[in-house]
């Protein structure tokens, strides 16, 4: 094995994003019904449990990504060792966990705190998408060193799919926030939107376990 601590270090963010993928989840239910007990289409009994229940998720939420993420830089300052890009991810996924963790404070917030809460929530996921790309980067440069142009192509490509989904996700939790804030948007409507958010945070980390699982098992391989 010629890159023992990326090696080590990949295989710990690869456990990291599986986490985070199960955390995304539970919090974008969290979400979801937080709209369901606030579109009126329940009665106040229900209404009340359902927040309850949202404050609950998204909090266990924000726990398990910043176990994720200390998780993650553990492993990004492991490989690190071996190639300098994954270094430059460690700040991004402390930022990350910061924004996320005050964040889920405000999730069933309307007004002012609710836009905090999206704006905490896009400037965690920004960080979350240069960590990405520091990532990638950081792979793709093993993937050089272990003669695999394959992994290579396949880096660029998914740094451009990666890119796309963040964007299209900022662009949801804009008109999703926008939603919960005027009457013009129906209740269905925005529901609608917070699950087409959902998918696409589970299509990034799908594309990003995928890809490290590959890496993972070509650094143990080389």
């Amino acid at each position: 094995m010629k890159f023992p601590y990326a090696a080590k270090g990949v295989s710990k963010i690869f456990n990291a994003e599986i986490i985070s993928l199960i955390a995304a989840l539970i919090g974008g239910i969290g979400i979801i019904l937080s709209f369901i007990a606030v579109s009126g289409n329940v009665d106040n009994s229900t209404s009340g449990n359902l927040v309850i229940a949202t404050g609950a998720l998204v909090i266990v939420a924000g726990v398990i990504i910043a176990v994720a993420g200390i998780m993650s830089i553990v492993g990004y300052f492991q490989a690190g060792k071996d190639e300098v890009s994954f270094k430059k991810a460690i700040l991004c996924v402390l930022f990350s966990i910061v924004f996320t963790a005050v964040a889920s404070f405000f999730a069933n917030q309307t007004g002012f705190y609710g836009w905090l809460y999206t704006m905490l929530t896009l400037a965690g996921n920004i960080c979350n998408m240069l960590a990405t790309i520091f990532l990638i980067l950081g792979l793709m440069a093993l993937s050089v060193k272990c003669s695999r142009p394959d992994m290579v192509k396949h880096g660029k490509d998914m740094l451009t799919t990666l890119v796309i989904l963040y964007i299209l996700t900022f662009i949801l939790n804009f008109f999703i926030r926008l939603g919960a804030e005027s009457t013009a948007f129906g209740s269905s409507l925005v529901e609608w939107l917070s699950g087409l958010s959902l998918c696409f945070t589970v299509f990034l980390y799908v594309f990003q376990i995928y890809y490290l699982g590959k890496a993972k098992k070509m650094l143990k391989e080389y």
